[in-house]
Order: structure tokens, then C-alpha cells, then sequence
């Protein structure tokens, strides 16, 4: 049997008085997807945050790759985040930058690759998710919601192998491409688990 990427096994998290995760036991295996679906408070974030490391369960153990990462910390904990990517509902683009250059950021900024080369890797990416070259010279205020969300998960992907995707049920991409993105990340090897709010 293959090595789950994540798995959760008893997490528990509560603040003050109010439980919020009681034992969550979960295993997200290769090249999966999954949603996590509920009402609002009901733990969806709270399971992204511990899995990402922003919270620390109270109780459990959390692996990556067969790894604990439940209490590690400093350059072990960023080798383990590097793995992962985070995509907002609005894509989370930076105002200032071009399209290709929010895609590249990962690459100039974390692993020094010169400007010329990301660029041209950016536009690679953006491609495999259905947007033209031209596109990348745009700023992400020239982008149509749906549209930002495309180079916002490109963006993410560079970051690594797993991507968390924390959106709204009603939120997607536009022009009718609705699974065509994450079907393409899906098959480059993108984990997507997704934590839908449901009203």
C-alpha cells in the first residue's frame, strides 16, 4: 500500500470552551481530490490551518508523506510548506505585479531563478490553464474574476506538489472552463482539497 500524502489521525483542536475538530481521523491518498463541505464553524479552515501549520493541534498527528509534521518547526516545517500552495476565492494576485510575474514569484524570489527564465516558465503555466501569452503582460486588475483564478492556482503550483484550495461553493472560473484548470493541475500530479462553505 502507498504512503498516503496527508493524513490526519485523531486531530483535535478547540478554542476556549468550543471544540472544533474532536478526533478527526483523514487520509488523502495520490493523485486525489477531495472536498471538505460544511456550515460555517464547523472546522473546514481550522483542518487547512493544521494541516499548513498555521495552528497547532491540541491532540493528533499529522504526516506528509509519511512524515509527522505536527510539531516541527524552522527550516524543517518550510521544506515541508514548500510543498504546498494556497488559492483564495479571489485568486490573490499582487495589484503591482503583471500576470507572469505573480506566477514567477515562487521562482524569483524563493529559488533565484533569473527573471528571464520564470518568465518564460510562467508562460509555459499559463498556457496548460487555457490563457495566451498577451495575458501575461496584463495586470491582474485587467483580469476577469474567473480569469484571475487561473494564474492564482499557477501561481500556487509553483510552490509545489499539493495544493490547498480554500473557496466558496459558488466560486470558479469563468468562460465556461469550470473543470478544464483543475482537471490540467490534476493531471500534472496537484493534489486539490478544497474546503467548500455551505450556507
Amino acid at each position: 500500500m502507498s504512503t498516503p500524502k496527508i493524513q490526519l489521525i485523531g486531530v483535535k483542536k478547540r478554542f476556549g470552551s468550543k471544540v472544533v475538530l474532536d478526533g478527526v481521523d483523514l487520509t488523502i491518498d495520490k493523485q486525489s481530490s477531495l472536498v471538505i463541505i460544511g456550515g460555517s464553524g464547523t472546522g473546514k479552515s481550522v483542518t487547512i490551518k493544521c494541516i499548513l501549520g498555521i495552528l497547532r493541534p491540541d491532540e493528533g498527528t499529522i504526516l506528509v508523506d509519511g512524515e509527522d509534521i505536527t510539531h516541527i518547526n524552522g527550516g524543517s516545517r518550510d521544506r515541508v510548506m514548500k510543498k504546498f500552495g494556497m488559492l483564495f476565492q479571489g485568486g490573490a494576485l499582487f495589484d503591482s505585479l503583471p500576470v507572469w510575474e505573480n506566477v514567477a514569484f515562487g521562482l524569483i524570489q524563493g529559488r533565484g531563478v533569473p527573471r528571464t527564465k520564470a518568465r518564460d516558465i510562467a508562460i509555459q503555466k499559463l498556457a496548460k490553464v487555457g490563457l495566451t501569452e498577451d495575458v501575461a503582460f496584463l495586470s491582474p486588475a485587467e483580469l476577469s474574476g474567473g480569469m484571475q483564478k487561473r494564474p492564482g492556482a499557477r501561481h500556487r503550483r509553483r510552490s509545489g506538489n499539493h495544493l490547498l484550495r480554500r473557496t466558496h461553493h459558488r466560486a470558479g472560473p469563468d468562460h465556461g472552463r469550470h473543470h478544464q484548470p483543475p482537471d490540467r493541475l490534476h493531471r500534472e500530479g496537484c493534489r486539490r482539497h478544497r474546503a467548500f462553505h455551505h450556507p
